[in-house]
């Protein structure tokens, strides 16, 4: 390539960049798309009475190197689907669990200052004729830029709000499914899939759905133990998330049963909602790379099992669920199967060679005494 080439192809690269620079700019662009928002804690829980209030504070954290400013909003939400995903409601879609419109904010955006963290104020006034049970909500921080000179929203982080109006509230769940799936099962497979009896390897998975058929939320949280086919009760088999004081979880250790809905999770009203817990085999802690304690899996599952569900919500106790359910290894029993009746077909041909081989040394030696005589 010549120069006066590539001096061309310099100055169109320029120009290029140039023109996308200019097109970021006009789009409005910056630091904000990309910030690292924490609020804490994930999710607030109230009991209160119809025509009071009560006040709490969210925190947030700008993890950004630049300020971040906030808009709120609210929002009712509902349970979608087994896995009981929230799916945030407008306000003119109202229901008997709404309370979107009982929540207040102090007025105008809100500044969190880079790398640090602030207290947000917020109340809820719950209606004198407020329907007894669980009203569900989210409130929403979104930061904003003001680049193109409207305010745009670039994205939105949220906390839950469950509140719990005194009154008739009814607690009541029913537990329809306990089974053993295999691996890659997710909850809405439960409802048309039917659980296993017969599993090659580790991972199990076991499903638990409660359908909620009262008017407030409620949280069952158990266990599972697992016996093998001599009755021995197994150890090291379930791993149980460790939540902090507000929620969030922060880390996990070895349990010798394997936990049901350790990370504390709601069932609504009307609807159901599977929790998924799996064993993965045999925990022990060993060090990573960077010398943190971290758990890892491994053994091997071969014949009978018995599966124990011990569930609970605000005292009530589901009854007892036993399931029971086989590992055969194939994979590693066929091979072995294999050799075995190779082995066993090659020491019979080598017996069988052995046997003719005596058979024509006698034939032979008794040849020999005949022509002596």
């Amino acid at each position: 390539m010549n120069l006066h080439k590539l001096s061309n192809l310099v100055n169109k690269t320029g120009i290029f960049l140039a023109i996308f620079a200019i097109f970021l700019l006009t789009l409005g662009i910056n630091t904000v798309n990309a910030a690292s928002i924490t609020v804490s804690p994930p999710k607030h829980e109230f009991n209160v009475d119809p025509g009071a209030s009560i006040s709490d504070v969210i925190s947030i954290t700008n993890g950004d190197a630049a300020d971040l400013v906030l808009e709120t909003s609210v929002a009712d939400f509902i349970a979608e689907g087994e896995a009981g995903k929230p799916s945030f409601v407008e306000q003119e879609d109202e229901s008997a669990f709404s309370m979107s419109a009982w929540v207040s904010f102090p007025s105008g955006l809100i500044v969190v200052p880079a790398g640090e963290k602030i207290e947000v104020p917020f109340s809820i006034a719950v209606p004198e004729d407020a329907e007894a049970g669980g009203h569900f909500g989210t409130v929403f921080f979104s930061p904003v830029t003001s680049g193109t000179g409207a305010v745009a929203v670039k994205q939105k982080v949220g906390v839950l709000l469950l509140v719990s109006v005194s009154g008739d509230v009814v607690e009541k769940g029913e537990l329809s499914v306990f089974g053993a799936y295999g691996k890659g099962t997710e909850p809405d497979d439960v409802a048309i899939k039917n659980p296993g009896r017969i599993f090659q390897s580790f991972p199990i998975t076991f499903a638990t759905r409660i359908t909620n058929t009262g008017n407030v939320h409620i949280k069952p949280v158990g266990s599972i133990t697992i016996k093998n086919m001599f009755g021995k009760v197994l150890p090291r088999i379930g791993e149980e998330l460790i939540l902090n004081e507000a929620g969030a979880v922060k880390g996990s250790q070895i349990s010798d049963t394997i936990p049901v809905n350790d990370g504390r999770g709601n069932v609504l009203p009307e609807s159901s909602r599977v929790f998924l817990s799996s064993w993965k085999g045999y925990g022990s802690y060993v060090l990573n790379i960077d010398q943190e304690k971290v758990i890892t899996w491994k053994g091997l599952g071969f014949g009978r099992y018995t599966a124990e569900l011990s569930l609970a919500y605000n005292g009530t106790q589901f009854p007892a669920q036993i399931i029971h359910f086989w590992i055969i290894p194939w994979m590693i029993i066929l091979p072995s199967l294999l050799g075995l009746v190779l082995i066993i077909l090659l020491i019979k041909k080598m017996r069988r060679s052995s046997v003719e081989r005596m058979k024509a040394k006698l034939r032979e030696e008794m040849g020999q005494e005949d022509s002596w005589t």
